[in-house]
């Protein structure tokens, strides 16, 4: 049996409770971290109760990403499962029909262990969702890390970001404590 591990950079990722009531949550957000200039207190707190609402329940954490303050930008939910597969080949494709879609190297890691895969949706009011999916087999565990945001620049600003969590998670044994090495 494995647990995950994340070392979070506080500084820009702002963890979303599942398990508080929202508003309580919001409020004390917005009382303590700064909120981006010109807007209003109660809207603050709406969009992240509206942000946080849509949190996967599924996910081992769920983030904002807040470059410049509350409310965040982008989504970030953090995924980790015990597998077997060898290549990410193996990994049954899930990923909507979404234009463009692109799929590259994750960092170092060749493409089988280690990749992102970047889509952007046009929505029914006319915008767009972008998506970056980076996935990494590592250490008998499937790890993932899903961005969302409207904002495509704010992604593209997140991406080194996103790509340093996803390098930060540690699988760990649940007996000894120690770190796994596949």
């Amino acid at each position: 049996m494995r647990r995950i591990e994340v070392d979070l950079d506080d500084r820009w990722l702002l963890p979303v409770p599942t398990d508080v009531d929202l508003h309580a949550w919001a409020r004390e957000q917005v009382a303590t971290l700064q909120s981006e200039p010109d807007r209003e207190v109660e809207e603050t707190i709406e969009s992240l109760v509206s942000v946080a609402a849509s949190a996967d329940p599924t996910a081992f954490a769920t983030l904002l990403f807040c470059p410049e303050g509350l409310p965040g930008r982008a989504l970030v939910a953090v995924y980790a499962a015990e597998t077997d597969l060898a290549t990410l080949d193996d990994l049954a494709e899930l990923a909507p029909a979404a234009l463009p879609r692109q799929v590259l190297p994750l960092g170092e890691h060749p493409l089988t262990t280690g990749r992102v895969i970047s889509t952007v949706t046009q929505m029914p009011d006319a915008g767009v969702l972008g998506t970056l999916q980076y996935e990494l087999l590592r250490d008998g565990a499937l790890l993932e890390v899903v961005a969302t945001s409207p904002s495509l620049p704010h992604l593209g600003l997140g991406m080194p970001l996103f790509e340093e969590l996803i390098e930060r998670i540690v699988v760990v044994s649940a007996e000894t404590g120690e770190h796994v090495t596949a």
